[in-house]
């Protein structure tokens, strides 16, 4: 089984329409955008993305279901992809 990995590009809207709307190409072209087509695009506006798993639970607050992390090892943490600017 071929390794996958995730990515996050950037890009305008309308070239995003235009990419899910091809159907012409040779065959990597083809995959790629289908790669695209299939993706999740990220909310207008999100905010900073981090990989939760990473945080380590207060054993205090641990019981098998609930898992506490405090604020500050949230704002702490390293981000993923950083959070959408206003423009």
């Amino acid at each position: 089984m071929r390794k996958r990995m995730q990515i996050v590009i950037n890009m305008p809207k309308d070239r995003y329409k235009r990419i899910i709307e091809h159907t012409e190409g040779t065959y990597d072209q083809i995959s790629l955008l289908t790669i695209i087509e299939k993706g999740t695009p990220l909310p207008e506006g999100h905010g900073r993305l981090i990989d939760a798993d990473k945080l380590n639970p207060d054993s205090d607050y641990e019981d098998g279901i609930f898992y506490a992390v405090s604020i500050g090892q949230i704002d702490g943490a390293e981000a993923i992809v950083e959070a959408e600017s206003e423009e």
